[in-house]
């Protein structure tokens, strides 16, 4: 399998969506070779919108031809509206208790891409030599994690978070309790047949390789039984900034979730990446997804970075200065003015149990969508 480079700069990633094929990607997206955008990591991280994505794509692209694209990133944003709805309960079982767990640690043979399963032993090292992982691949390991080693989607929620450069706390939280039933009516499986389909392999005669019924009684394959405890530590980048004490210019707060170059890049302004190690106790980000922030902070100009505390960064308060930052629900109790995102589908505030719903109200602004699309006049 084959990965872009993600450290890239701005204008490769506008140029990579301008070559996007929505309709390639919608017939293809499944497959672990197919049309796939890649865009993920960026849009994790703020270094681009959902809304940016739809905007350039439908420069060239009608709307109906884009819907399959559409719907994905309204995926994302329908995540992120429960989260807003939902705060920290997304971290913990939110509709129903998780059934038929056994276990609440990982399985060792399958984060150590040692399952004898060759299509989820590859992408799972591809995963943590590259940061990547197929969306389809995502949900085959969360299978196998959560329904068949009967482990809690806590833990491997987390490693998988650890390691992947586009890891959400939302996206990523929240659809491992779709594949486990504790946000969904019912669990979700792929057998051997399955992941055959998608990724080219033939293999047969493998304990994966059984009927869809038989899922129901399945014993813990032993080859999944032996576990261990996850020890996910970050490797912090150095402080660049100083505290502030007080401020001539406003004071812009950056979050590793909002990398975006072209944020109020018209002021002048002490511009400060936070990094609080407070928030990333529990959900840890390996080395690359570090050195993955920091390449993507180097491109805002003057941007400084500090890691710390409220009371370290701001030892005086922040009576008296102007500080603002970005809307974002794991940074809600940073000080200052907020700035609202660049939501593709602004109207769709509030809590849903389930995408159809949500989509059901998005769709009602694709007709405000189609005006973007400009074909070219000959």
């Amino acid at each position: 399998m084959k990965t872009p480079n993600f450290f890239v700069d701005y204008d490769t990633i506008l140029a990579r969506i301008g070559a996007l094929d929505p309709v390639q990607y919608a017939r293809s997206r499944n497959f672990l070779d197919g049309h796939i955008s890649y865009l993920s990591p960026f849009i994790t991280h703020g270094v681009i919108s959902t809304k940016t994505v739809a905007e350039i794509v439908l420069q060239e692209h009608k709307v109906r031809d884009s819907e399959k694209l559409l719907a994905e990133l309204g995926w994302r944003e329908f995540f992120h509206r429960v989260w807003q709805a939902k705060g920290d309960e997304i971290f913990d079982d939110l509709r129903s208790p998780q059934a038929k767990v056994t276990d609440f640690k990982v399985s060792t043979n399958l984060v150590a891409a040692n399952t004898g399963i060759k299509a989820i032993d590859q992408t799972v090292s591809h995963l943590t030599e590259t940061g990547y992982m197929h969306n389809h691949a995502r949900m085959w390991f969360a299978s196998l994690a959560g329904n068949i080693a009967q482990t809690h989607w806590y833990q491997p929620a987390r490693w998988m978070y650890y390691h992947l450069l586009d890891g959400d706390l939302a996206s990523n939280t929240l659809s491992w309790q779709w594949i486990v039933g504790s946000f969904s009516h019912k669990k979700y499986y792929a057998n051997q047949e399955n992941l055959n389909k998608y990724t080219g392999h033939k293999e047969h005669g493998t304990w994966l390789d059984i009927a869809y019924d038989d899922f129901d009684v399945l014993e813990i394959p032993p080859v999944l039984a032996e576990r261990e405890a996850l020890n996910l530590t970050n490797e912090f980048p150095a402080s660049t900034a100083q505290p502030i004490e007080n401020s001539a210019e406003p004071v812009l707060l950056y979050s590793i979730w909002n990398l975006d170059p072209t944020w109020q890049s018209d002021i002048t302004a002490r511009r400060v990446l936070w990094i609080e190690p407070d928030m990333h106790k529990t959900m840890a980000l390996s080395p690359l997804r570090w050195r993955f922030v920091t390449h993507w902070a180097a491109q805002i100009k003057g941007l400084e970075i500090f890691v710390g505390s409220v009371a370290q960064l701001f030892p005086a308060g922040t009576d008296g200065l102007e500080v603002i930052t970005r809307e974002y629900p794991a940074t809600a109790h940073w000080p200052g003015k907020r700035d609202p995102r660049d939501w593709l589908y602004p109207n769709t505030q509030g809590y849903f149990k389930n995408f159809f719903s949500f989509w059901k109200l998005a769709q009602k602004e694709l007709p405000g969508l189609r005006k973007l699309h400009q074909p070219h006049k000959s």
